[in-house]
């Protein structure tokens, strides 16, 4: 169920409405898995919930954990599972190879990165493909990847 939020402010006696924001349009954000070769790593999503129809979009953030430069490789293989978490189904694997690309980031520097878009309607939605909360969680390299759960309305 979707709640909107709206802003509203009085002006000289009228009600002027600023502006409203639906609670689909709030983000996920995992947390923060454990530190691999001075690096951290998480999940994230620019929606928590998207309507039927809708594309999942996953992406993933790595974090420069210490207090020098660190050269990143961002040529990992992701290893994420899916599974539904209100039925039980079983989970599914997806694996996604990042562009190969060479950084440096500075001490509490982040890169982001899209991994991919999950349909969730159609023939293309093999994984997402109903209503639900699906739960995502996996490996980047060696980095661990704590999970995020975003539902499909």
């Amino acid at each position: 169920m979707s709640v909107n939020r709206c802003v509203a402010v009085a002006l000289s006696g009228m009600l002027a409405l600023l502006g409203c924001s639906s609670s689909t349009q709030e983000r996920v954000e995992g947390a923060w898995g454990a530190m691999v070769d001075g690096f951290r790593a998480s999940l994230r999503s620019p929606r928590a919930v998207v309507a039927l129809g809708e594309p999942i979009e996953l992406r993933v953030r790595v974090r420069n954990a210490v207090g020098e430069i660190r050269d990143f490789a961002s040529a990992h293989d992701v290893a994420l599972r899916v599974s539904r978490g209100d039925t039980d189904v079983g989970d599914d694997l997806d694996y996604v190879t990042l562009a190969p690309e060479a950084m440096k980031l500075p001490p509490g520097e982040e890169r982001e990165f899209a991994l991919r878009r999950y349909p969730t309607a159609g023939e293309a939605a093999k994984l997402c493909g109903a209503r639900g909360l699906y739960r995502f969680q996996g490996t980047l390299g060696k980095m661990e990847l704590p999970p995020i759960e975003i539902r499909v309305e």
